[in-house]
């Protein structure tokens, strides 16, 4: 197996220039020698060794991920576009995924502690997300919704509360006399927001019109068990938005259930706007999210963060918001378009 001194005495220069090409410094190396070093590389094939470049500068290249739930395809598509983001770094993204298990996410934190990933992207189960073994190890971390202000983390997120307002506010629009939120767990930052964001839509309408929150998990299955018991009382809503896509796939699957027949018998508008949202039956009206922007910025503050130590206690108090979009389809009640 070829070695850096090999490199370097093929291409006629030092073993720490070689190091200099491969690690993109310290110092700097002319175009020249450069071409010379890379082509020598690629006759001897020659990999760097990571574990001793890690060793060398204190960085592993490693940039950890954790996700509720990897088989939601919100979280498949943000994976997906954040590795891609990575790569185009010379990153390698590792991915832990909770599988909605407090537990597993507290287990994925000391695993990624301990192996010493450079930084972190995070979407947290928790109410009150675990920084803490983060901040001790100084891993910078950046959270992909909403956190407490004095959380010693990065956000980058929608405006949740602007989002939901524009959802439900399209609702009202269609004059419906009752509308729900179907909402996440109950005290976390996200579903408060998005709480405020419909309860100012109902106070804009303009009218009387009766409103209701239910809560449920992040799964399907969660969000059609709720449905199935809120659709099924007199006073059922006529329409339902939702914190997430997924749970609006369950108020689908519940109205199917029943009999209900959507848009006709019930209007419903989900949250995050997947590939998948399109080809819901109807196609669902969501809050489409810029996943791909948003794995690209998150990839970018925390390979700064990394880059930049010293900086850690103003990486902490960024939070940054992304825009959002509404798509109109036919599940709400307007022809698909």
């Amino acid at each position: 197996m070829a070695t850096g001194r090999d490199v370097a005495q093929l291409a006629g220069t030092s073993t720490a220039v070689v190091s200099y090409v491969f690690n993109n410094g310290p110092r700097n190396v002319s175009p020249a020698t450069r071409e010379r070093v890379l082509a020598a590389a690629a006759e001897l094939n020659y990999r760097p060794n990571a574990l001793a470049r890690a060793l060398s500068f204190g960085r592993t290249s490693t940039i950890g991920l954790i996700v509720p739930d990897i088989a939601n395809p919100y979280f498949g598509e943000l994976a997906r576009a954040l590795e891609d983001a990575a790569m185009e770094r010379g990153e390698l993204l590792l991915i832990g995924d909770s599988s909605l298990d407090p537990e597993r996410e507290r287990r994925h934190i000391a695993a990624f502690v301990e192996r010493r990933v450079d930084s972190v992207v995070m979407v947290s189960l928790l109410d009150e997300p675990d920084f803490a073994a983060f901040e001790q190890a100084s891993i910078p971390v950046i959270a992909l919704h909403p956190i407490a202000d004095d959380a010693p983390a990065a956000s980058l997120t929608i405006d949740y509360e602007l989002a939901a307002r524009a959802a439900a506010a399209h609702l009202v629009a269609h004059d419906f006399d009752s509308i729900g939120l179907l909402n996440g767990p109950a005290h976390s930052v996200g579903a408060g927001q998005h709480r405020r964001g419909f309860l100012a839509a109902m106070a804009e309408a303009g009218r009387e019109l009766r409103h209701d929150e239910r809560n449920s998990g992040t799964s399907r299955a969660d969000a059609s068990a709720v449905s199935l018991r809120w659709l099924a009382e007199p006073d059922r809503p006529r329409a339902i938005t939702c914190a997430t896509d997924e749970q609006a796939y369950g108020v689908l699957h519940a109205a199917y259930l029943l009999g209900l027949r959507v848009p006709q018998d019930l209007a419903v508008i989900g949250f995050d706007g997947t590939e998948h949202s399109e080809y819901a039956v109807p196609p669902l009206t969501t809050v489409r999210q810029p996943i791909r922007a948003i794995a690209a910025r998150a990839i970018e503050l925390v390979a700064e963060a990394a880059a930049e130590p010293a900086d850690g206690a103003d990486f902490t108090r960024v939070r940054e918001l992304a825009g959002h979009e509404l798509i109109v389809r036919a599940s709400c009640g307007c022809a698909e378009g």
